[in-house]
C-alpha cells in the first residue's frame, strides 16, 4: 500500500497503474492516493486516477478534506488544471469538512473567484452552513472580496438575510469588516434586499459598525450613514444592553469576533500559498503564547513555592517558552 502512495507522489503513472487494485487505500492519516498526488502536483496521476474512477469523496483525518478540498487549500502549481480534472470527475461538493465548511466556503475563504465560477457550474447548496452556522456568504462578506459576494448572490442565489449562530446577517459582517470594499459591500447587499435585522445580542448593523469602525473617527462613519440613509429607523434602535449605536460607540464595549480563517497549509511542491499563512499562523500564536506569559506572570504568587496545580509559577513560565521555541523550529523548518 505505501509503495502505491511514494508512486503517487514521485508521479510514477506506470506503478499506479499497475497497483489499481489499491486505489481505494487510505493510509493513517486518510489520505488517498488522490490525495498525494494532489499534495504533490502531479497532474498526469490526477488526471489519469479521474478518467479511471478513482473515489474523489474520500477524506484525510486532519481536516476531513477531499481531494478537491485538498486543492484549494494547497494550491500546487498546477491547481487550476487540477482544480479542473477534479471537477469532471463530479465528485460530491456538499461534503463537509471537519470545521463544516463546504468546497464553496473555502473558496470564498481563498478569494478564489475563477474556482468558484467552476463550482457554481456544479450547482451547489449555496447557502449551506458551517459549525458556526456561516454561509460562503457570511465567509466572502468578511473577507471583503465583493466579487465573490456578488457571484454568490447573482449567479447563485444566496440568501443575502441569512443569519449565523450568533444571528449575523452577511450586512452585520460587512460591518464587521471594516476598511476595503466596505461601503460598496454595504451599497450592494442593500440593494439585494439586505434588512437590518438584530443579532443575538439586539445589535443591529449599525451597532456592529459602532464597535467595529475606527474608535478615533467621528461618528457617525461613512458605513453608518450609508446604513442610515437607507434604514432611518435604525439611529434609534436599542440593542440587548438598552444601547443605540452611538452611544455603544461612545463606550468602551468589546467587539463581536472577526471572521476566523483557516490557517492555510502551504503546499509541499512549493505552491502559490507560499510560507506566508504559516508565518502569519506562527506570529498569532507567539503572541498568544508571549501574552499568557505575561499575564501569568502578574498574578500574585502564594507564598507556597507551587500553586494548587503542582507546578511554581517559574515553571509555568518555563513551559510556556518551551512552546514558543518549539513553534520557532517547526515554522522556520
Amino acid at each position: 500500500m505505501a509503495q502505491l502512495l511514494r508512486a503517487a507522489a514521485n508521479g510514477n503513472l506506470e506503478k499506479v497503474i499497475e497497483l489499481r487494485s489499491d486505489w481505494g487505500f487510505q493510509n493513517k492519516k486518510g489520505e488517498s492516493v488522490l490525495h498525494v498526488a494532489v499534495a504533490e502536483d502531479q497532474l498526469d496521476v490526477v488526471q489519469h486516477l479521474v478518467s479511471n474512477g478513482a473515489m474523489l469523496n474520500l477524506q484525510e483525518k486532519k481536516r476531513r478534506f477531499t481531494p478537491l478540498m485538498l486543492a484549494l487549500a494547497q494550491q500546487p502549481p498546477s491547481f487550476e488544471e487540477i482544480f479542473q480534472v477534479l471537477l469532471k470527475g463530479k465528485p460530491d461538493v456538499s461534503v463537509q469538512d471537519s470545521s463544516g465548511q463546504t468546497v464553496l466556503h473555502l473558496a470564498a475563504e481563498y478569494d478564489e473567484v475563477d474556482s468558484l465560477k467552476l463550482l457554481l457550474r456544479a450547482k451547489p447548496k449555496v447557502d449551506a452552513v458551517d459549525n458556526k452556522k456561516m454561509t460562503a456568504l457570511h465567509v466572502a462578506v468578511g473577507k471583503g472580496n465583493l466579487e465573490i459576494v456578488q457571484l454568490l448572490v447573482e449567479t447563485g442565489r444566496a440568501n443575502v438575510n441569512v443569519v449565523d449562530a450568533k444571528g449575523n446577517t452577511p450586512l452585520h459582517w460587512a460591518c464587521i469588516k471594516n476598511g476595503g470594499d466596505q461601503i460598496e459591500l454595504i451599497d450592494y447587499l442593500i440593494s439585494k434586499g439586505a434588512k437590518p435585522l438584530k443579532n443575538t445580542h439586539g445589535n443591529t448593523p449599525l451597532h456592529s459598525e459602532a464597535m467595529h469602525c475606527d474608535p478615533t473617527a467621528n461618528w457617525p462613519t461613512m458605513a453608518a450613514e450609508t446604513l442610515t440613509t437607507a434604514f432611518p429607523d435604525l439611529i434609534a434602535e436599542v440593542n440587548n444592553n438598552g444601547l443605540t449605536a452611538q452611544q455603544t460607540f461612545e463606550q468602551d464595549i468589546d467587539a463581536e469576533d472577526p471572521v476566523e480563517e483557516s490557517p492555510v497549509k502551504a503546499s509541499k511542491k512549493g505552491g502559490r500559498r507560499g510560507k506566508g499563512a504559516d508565518d502569519e499562523l506562527y506570529q498569532d500564536n507567539t503572541a498568544a503564547a508571549r501574552a499568557a506569559a505575561i499575564a501569568h506572570s502578574k498574578k500574585k504568587v502564594s507564598k507556597s513555592t507551587k500553586e494548587s496545580s503542582g507546578m511554581a509559577p517559574y515553571m509555568w513560565i518555563a513551559l510556556i517558552f518551551a512552546i514558543l521555541a518549539a513553534l520557532n523550529a517547526m515554522f522556520s523548518s
